[in-house]
């Protein structure tokens, strides 16, 4: 699997112990990896030397690590500059008047409840004491309605590098599918 990741020139993720890794192989032996590691969110970091028998898993074309490659690969979207939602800096703000805002754009965000669950979701319905949530996965997949206290929100994070990469996926149905011939 090195052999093939270091010729298709992709991302591989690589377990060391505790530690996993990200990173575009350069060489391998029996006893070494040399790897360029990048970030989760796709930023070229070191080159790194790894102990083969350190190594437990080795991770090539799943979900996670296409998620890895397609930020990396639209960094002018994913890292764009963080858009905040007009008109409330006029206003008092509100958890509830931020999830109506972004119930009325149609504005994807990640909810953080006090139960230390995250949703990166639309706001389908706003009530005085509940929401309703059309979640979605952080690979851009339907995942189902959610319906929460308003009191449970902890925190609304609006255009986060997360939000902006599942909106993309969401356009772009297909976008972390297998590459085929590979």
């Amino acid at each position: 699997m090195l052999q093939r990741t270091q010729r298709s020139r992709r991302i591989v993720a690589v377990q060391a112990g505790e530690t996993m890794f990200l990173g575009y192989v350069l060489s391998h032996n029996p006893e070494l990896l040399l790897l360029r590691t990048v970030t989760r969110q796709g930023l070229l970091t070191a080159v790194r030397t790894i102990s083969m028998g350190s190594v437990t898993q080795v991770h090539f074309d799943d979900r996670y690590v296409r998620l890895i490659e397609f930020k990396e690969h639209n960094p002018e979207t994913v890292y764009a500059r963080p858009a905040a939602p007009e008109g409330l800096d006029q206003a008092y703000l509100s958890v509830p008047a931020l999830l109506q805002r972004a119930q009325e754009t149609r504005q994807l965000v990640e909810l953080e409840t006090l139960a230390d669950t995250t949703f990166y979701c639309y706001i389908a319905r706003l009530t005085e004491d509940e929401l309703l949530l059309e979640v979605h996965t952080q690979f851009g997949e339907p995942d189902g309605h959610t319906v929460l206290g308003l009191d449970e929100v902890r925190n609304v994070v609006w255009s986060s590098e997360d939000t902006r990469t599942v909106e993309m996926l969401l356009k772009q149905p297909g976008a972390l599918g297998e590459r085929a011939g590979q």
